[in-house]
């Protein structure tokens, strides 16, 4: 992955979690400045770097490094992606009849 895709899902996922860049500084023991510039691609990260990233964003560490290109994805991984993506639309699905039956009662 190119600096600027990952640094933009790391800044995304920091905005999704509410956090500021200087909240995520003190989450992760990383300045703010090198933060910044992995957000604009302007640096890319090392191992160590996306380890201390990970819990304050929500990543595992296995997925920040496969983001990150450290680890290749490999086919299990896309099965497990469409196999979430399914399960969720049964559950979507499943929810939306119990709704429908509920007001019907």
């Amino acid at each position: 992955m190119d600096n600027n895709n990952l640094g933009v899902i790391l800044r995304v996922r920091r905005r999704e979690k509410g956090l500021r860049l200087v909240d995520l500084s003190k989450l992760s023991g990383l300045h703010t400045a090198h933060i910044g510039r992995i957000e604009r691609g302007e640096r890319f990260p090392t191992g160590r770097t996306l380890k201390k990233l990970a819990e304050p964003l929500g990543f595992s560490e296995l997925e920040l490094c496969k983001l990150a290109g450290f680890i290749p994805r490999d086919a299990a991984d896309d099965r497990l992606d469409r196999f979430k993506k399914s399960v969720k639309k049964e559950i979507i699905e499943t929810l939306v009849n119990l709704g429908e039956r509920i007001d019907n009662l």
